[in-house]
């Protein structure tokens, strides 16, 4: 039996050995109600799919995330590789750096917000389509009250809220907070944490949108949907679409690195659905969220969502950013919250 070939190079059905950090496991059951696991793991050497039927389950203790040597092989299964477990041992800090010469890989949570803006081009559409909408009897009741007794008003309300649609608006900034997953800080092995803000710098200038973006997605190169997750709140419905959605519109090359299309998103940790349970349609705001659990708002009187537009045109662009990451800030207590409660 070969011991601790690099994940790379392991062959299809060579028994082998491995040092590896486990990052998460999930039980499933076969049609037949057989129950197996499944988990993700990684060493230094890259990552893949482990599989433990019931029969390995039965013999050995149960497999958490943490720190293990284990035996089994290469298979495939619909296309794709998992390795079938044999035995799987924990093993200490110690021996992991031994056979690895480097400390776990640890998985990482990116908790991320954007701001956005209406483009300026935008406004000059506005009119037309308010125009248009009221001509062929498609507008609402109460958006024909609100045109018919002032019409400027009303266009200036539809131009800020292009800032919603990746069509109308673009990315003023991004901020990310870098820390451990909650529940998988591993006994002696240590995963600082950091905050990124892309678009407004610290001395509040402003950066372009196409670099913005290009240096985001630069920064999450690292980021491995089968350990790390993305954090946010409406992340799925909103920030996620809207960033990539931009990134077409600049002729950015970048493929998105998680898949949107999946019921359950594979890397993501939404938690406006997580507080519904999984439920897509139902929305609620972070702010009530933090509100039920005592968390400190990141609104304030001078400066909440609804207010970045005239904040830009004041030129105070530290101030959102401040506020940008703020929401980060409060998206990771809440996120710690559910995780603790939940569980992933």
């Amino acid at each position: 039996m070969k011991g601790n070939t690099p994940i790379s190079e392991l062959t299809y059905g060579e028994d082998v050995w491995l040092i590896v950090a486990v990052t998460s496991v999930r039980e499933r059951r076969t049609q037949q109600g057989k129950l197996f696991c499944e988990a993700q793991a990684r060493n230094a050497s890259g990552s893949l799919t482990l599989k433990i039927w019931s029969e390995a389950l039965e013999t050995w203790k149960d497999l958490k995330p943490g720190l293990w040597g284990i035996t089994g092989r290469l298979e495939v299964y619909q296309d794709r590789p998992q390795f079938v477990l044999a035995e799987y041992r924990p093993i200490t800090l110690e021996q992991y750096r031994e056979h690895q010469g480097s400390d776990p890989i640890l998985p990482r949570a990116y908790t991320m917000d954007i701001e956005t803006l209406a483009l300026p081009d935008f406004r000059e559409r506005v009119g037309a389509q308010l125009e248009r909408t009221m001509r062929l009897g498609n507008m609402r009741l109460e958006q024909q009250q609100r045109y018919l007794e002032d019409i400027a008003a009303e266009e200036e309300r539809c131009y800020q809220l292009g800032a919603l649609s990746a069509t109308s608006g673009r990315v003023l900034c991004i901020a990310v907070h870098v820390g451990p997953i909650p529940g998988l800080e591993f006994e002696g092995a240590q995963l600082g944490e950091s905050e990124h803000v892309f678009g407004i710098d610290q001395e509040g200038n402003e950066q372009d949108e196409k670099q913005t973006l290009t240096a985001f997605l630069n920064f999450m190169k690292g980021f491995d949907p089968d350990a790390d997750e993305i954090v946010g709140h409406n992340l799925v419905g909103f920030d996620l679409p809207f960033i990539f959605q931009r990134c077409l519109v600049h002729c950015i090359s970048a493929k998105p690195f998680v898949n949107l299309g999946e019921y359950n998103v594979r890397g993501v940790f939404d938690t406006m659905r997580q507080w519904w349970l999984g439920d897509k349609r139902s929305r609620v705001s972070l702010d009530d969220i933090a509100w039920a659990f005592g968390i400190e708002s990141s609104k304030t009187a001078e400066v909440e969502g609804s207010k970045v537009f005239d904040l830009y045109q004041a030129g105070k662009l530290a101030a959102i950013r401040e506020y940008n990451l703020n929401d980060v800030r409060v998206t990771r207590k809440v996120y710690e919250r559910m995780v603790g409660c939940f569980g992933r």
